[in-house]
């Protein structure tokens, strides 16, 4: 997969649940089945009114978050359950 980092992108031959396993879960989070975000560098969480949730990220990148990515985002962010 390739990955975005400040002075652009890095090609890395790893599985997403490898790479998912060798981070630190306190400073990274699984939000889709292609993406795992620093936790940090999320700024909002939002909803598209059908359904689909988002992060928005400091940098003004939009990662999507999968459905069962979604309790666990939403806690990050301090979201209360059923909100």
């Amino acid at each position: 997969f390739v990955t975005s980092v400040p002075i652009g992108s890095v090609l890395l031959r790893r599985t997403m649940d490898e790479l998912e396993r060798r981070l630190d879960p306190r400073r990274f989070l699984r939000v889709h089945r292609s993406a795992i975000v620093r936790r940090d560098h999320v700024r909002a969480l939002g909803h598209d009114g059908r359904g689909g949730w988002s992060a928005e990220l400091k940098c003004g990148a939009v990662v999507r978050i999968g459905r069962s990515y979604l309790p666990a985002a939403k806690a990050m962010a301090g979201h209360r359950p059923g909100a």
